[in-house]
């Protein structure tokens, strides 16, 4: 999501209930920055969660203490469970999704990757980018094995080969944000990325359409990233329970509603919420989908980096 945009609404949110503490702003990477010194609240991306709660640098939470828990998706307080001790609370969803153009009925019906062994140069795909390429070798392994958080050992080469060849050359280096303006340009007819990343298209968005697809010639194994809000591990007695309240604003129904819509706009993100989709779903059409994907029976945390 917009970073700044999400600040605001906390900031504003925060002043209506402790209008006489001043939140400072602060930017910590859970993924290359070291142990947040400073910092009292933060984020995180699940797939750092066994490094990071094994640092102590974030102290688990009693579950009682998440509001409106009943209102989070199971399987998104389960992920960030370790030995029955949660580590903060969901607050955003993401996966490796197929965003394609409705009108091409080839990719409106596949359910595999493997059901385009016919196709090449269809998708724009960044599949040779350093980044996105072990994301999608992880995606490939786990939908061959029905494995959740496999290992990157076993074998992904031939869907691999696949993938490079359905995708577009001149974009497998790409970044994220050139791969959809690559496919809103006009280029292929679909594109594998983050459901926000759908929020700059602007030719195409009412001819585009989202959904899973299994990276193999298997059921797709549902898998998704989570976003969590946490307490550092230095906190402790009123400012505890000051940090505790901030982090479930963080969270609530409706700092995410706001943050869906953006000056009118929507802005694609999959919600660790299940009430925010009673209002953006009749008003944005393509979150329809997203709920669906996000309220997924069989979904699980993707914990492998």
């Amino acid at each position: 999501p917009d970073a700044e945009y999400y600040q605001e609404l906390i900031e504003r949110r925060w002043a209506e209930v402790e209008p006489d503490i001043h939140l400072v702003r602060a930017e910590w990477d859970c993924y290359s920055d070291g142990a947040p010194e400073g910092i009292d609240v933060l984020m995180y991306d699940a797939v750092m969660l066994e490094q990071i709660a094994a640092a102590g640098w974030i102290q688990p939470i009693e579950h009682d203490a998440v509001q409106d828990s009943e209102d989070l998706f199971p399987f998104a307080l389960k992920g960030l469970t370790v030995e029955d001790k949660l580590y903060g609370i969901p607050v955003l969803l993401c996966g490796n999704f197929l965003i394609y153009d409705k009108n091409c009925e080839t990719l409106a019906t596949a359910e595999h990757i493997t059901d385009l062994a016919e196709q090449s140069e269809i998708l724009v795909v960044n599949s040779k980018d350093p980044v996105n390429r072990p994301q999608y070798i992880i995606e490939v392994v786990a939908d061959s094995t029905g494995e959740k958080n496999p290992s990157v050992g076993s074998d992904a080469e031939d869907v691999m080969t696949l993938i490079d060849r359905l995708a577009i050359d001149a974009h497998e280096h790409d970044d994220d944000v050139q791969v959809v303006t690559a496919y809103d340009s006009g280029i292929g007819q679909g594109y594998i990325g983050f459901c926000e990343s759908m929020r700059l298209l602007k030719r195409r968005k009412e001819a585009t359409q989202i959904k899973t697809i299994s990276f193999s010639d298997q059921d797709n194994t549902p898998r998704l990233y989570v976003d969590a809000v946490a307490i550092t591990s230095s906190v402790e007695d009123l400012r505890y329970e000051k940090c505790l309240k901030l982090i479930n604003i963080m969270a609530e129904a409706d700092v995410m509603k706001e943050l869906s819509v953006q000056d009118g706009e929507p802005q694609y993100l999959l919600l660790a919420r299940k009430t925010p989709y009673l209002f953006i779903s009749g008003q944005f059409p393509l979150y329809t989908p997203l709920e669906k994907m996000a309220e997924e029976e069989n979904n699980c945390v993707i914990l492998t980096p």
